[in-house]
């Protein structure tokens, strides 16, 4: 992996419980880790959804392995004012150098 390439700062969320004083909680999202890493468009699709056309992206990230770190499917990414919802987690080759998640753009969570 060329880590030159790596040029997007991103922040990786993890949903988070706060109580909200009645017994219950909300849901709210907390940085988990900020990481340097690449960003790639892969596919791009429009469908319907409950009567109305939606857009729907999917990109391909790439970053650095991290030991300290398991991301999984439930998180998500952040660059900039862009959310991506994380949908896979691969750690290539097993070889603990790279991680690279493929997320979706444009839709709910």
């Amino acid at each position: 992996m060329n880590i030159g390439k790596l040029r997007k700062r991103v922040v990786l969320q993890a949903e988070a419980q706060t109580p909200d004083g009645a017994g219950g909680y909300t849901l709210a999202w907390a940085t988990v880790a900020t990481v340097w890493a690449t960003i790639a468009p892969a596919s791009g699709h429009e469908i319907y959804v409950s009567g109305h056309l939606e857009g729907r992206v999917t990109h391909k990230v790439t970053m650095r392995w991290r030991g300290d770190l398991s991301v999984t499917a439930d998180m998500r990414l952040l660059y900039g004012t862009r959310v991506f919802n994380i949908r896979a987690a691969l750690n290539i080759g097993e070889e603990n150098r790279q991680t690279v998640l493929f997320v979706e753009e444009g839709c709910a969570t």
